[in-house]
């Protein structure tokens, strides 16, 4: 079992975590978030090609109308990286615009047909966004509650304290790498959390069943310290397969999966990280205050007894 003295260095971890955050939070204000269409309204075209058409193709086209923001999903791929059907992600255009595509999509690359055509609209947006807050509040709650339940409220609090903090920092980074964001970012946050919970609670629980069998006049300290070791091969070997996973698919998933495999893949560093060297330390710190405040009046209870 490793000895690392996490605890001893909480200070250059606390310091660590709020550059972190700072830069996170810096990145949301300065570039802000690539907003998809999901998010800001837009056109869903589904196409069907006379021939295979790859997405460099379409891609192509799409850059010289200048339409930015744009996703490209082949539908029952023949190849791997060409299809006949293409479902088309578009920001609102005018008609002119859409004229102009059509053409161009036409001389370009091929004949095809309109089988679908679908408005995303700023209500919807709204809605979306106002759905993905609620869900991510209620996850939160619900997680606060287990917690209590489970362990107390110190781990509770300090949990749910860190699970922001990757929430924040995911969110925040994604916007400096400028990945588009669509309403993958939800269902991506809330795996974070769940990732994050399980990591968290593993590493409590092990800090509580220490506590249970703690001798007599052992620092907290070194009890934290331990526990922390403990786990510490569980849960890198965890965050390394997750993050193994989203490495390929962030890699071989195309644009669609971008943002999903993103978010999670810097989740997942940053909850594993959090676990140990945020949320651990933060435990540490209020229980030790706890402590060392009712250590005084414990002995002044003992003598009063003598």
């Amino acid at each position: 079992m490793p000895h690392f003295d996490f605890i001893g260095h909480r200070r250059t971890w606390f310091i660590v975590s709020l550059v972190v955050l700072v830069i996170a939070v810096g990145s949301l204000f300065v570039r802000g978030l690539n907003l998809g269409i999901d998010f800001t309204g837009g056109i869903t075209y589904n196409l069907t090609f006379q021939k295979p058409v790859s997405a460099e193709q379409l891609r192509s086209v799409l850059e010289k109308q200048h339409i930015g923001n744009s996703v490209i999903q082949l539908v029952g791929t023949e190849t791997g990286k060409t299809s006949r059907t293409v479902l088309l992600e578009t920001p609102s255009l005018t008609e002119h615009a859409r004229y102009n595509l059509q053409n161009a999509l036409t001389s370009q690359v091929g004949k095809y047909q309109i089988t679908g055509l679908n408005k995303v609209t700023g209500t919807f947006s709204n809605e979306l966004v106002k759905a993905g807050i609620l869900a991510v509040l209620i996850a939160s709650l619900a997680i606060v509650i287990y917690m209590m339940i489970r362990f107390d409220f110190r781990f509770a609090l300090t949990g749910i304290a860190a699970i922001f903090y990757d929430a924040i920092v995911t969110i925040g980074l994604v916007a400096l790498i400028h990945f588009q964001i669509s309403q993958n970012i939800v269902p991506a946050v809330l795996i974070i959390i769940g990732y994050s919970l399980n990591d968290r609670i593993i590493i409590f629980d092990r800090i509580r069943e220490n506590m249970r069998l703690r001798k007599r006049g052992e620092p907290l300290k070194d009890l934290t310290n331990r526990s922390l070791n403990q786990t510490l091969a569980r849960s890198i070997i965890t965050a390394v397969v997750v993050i193994l996973a989203m490495l390929a698919l962030l890699i071989f998933g195309g644009a669609t999966t971008q943002d999903l495999s993103a978010a999670i893949l810097i989740g997942v560093v940053f909850g594993a990280y959090s676990s140990i060297l945020f949320a651990s330390p933060l435990w540490y710190i209020w229980v030790d205050a706890n402590e060392r405040a009712s250590a005084p009046a414990a002995r002044r209870t003992a003598k009063a007894e003598r």
